[in-house]
């Protein structure tokens, strides 16, 4: 079971902070990959559901981050 935000250290918020900016990353290189390099036809439909997809993915992990820094704002400590 994972831990709520709210109950973490300042370190454990820092490395989940770190962590969920990475996969914010990886999942925006793997969306460009896909529809800017890959020469792989993909469907309408589904060239239509993956972007949804992608996108809901990315405002989870932006929520997250958002949350993540206002915990660490509230414990006044600076972000690296």
């Amino acid at each position: 079971m994972k831990k709520r935000l709210e109950d973490m250290t300042v370190e454990e918020l820092k490395k989940e902070l770190e962590f969920t900016k990475e996969c914010l990353r990886d999942a925006e290189e793997l969306y460009t990959f896909t529809f800017s390099k890959c020469s792989v036809h993909i469907g309408g439909q589904q060239a239509m559901a993956m972007h949804e997809e992608h996108e809901e993915k990315c405002r989870e992990y932006r929520e997250m981050i958002k949350q993540i820094e206002e915990l660490l704002r509230r414990r006044h400590v600076q972000e690296d």
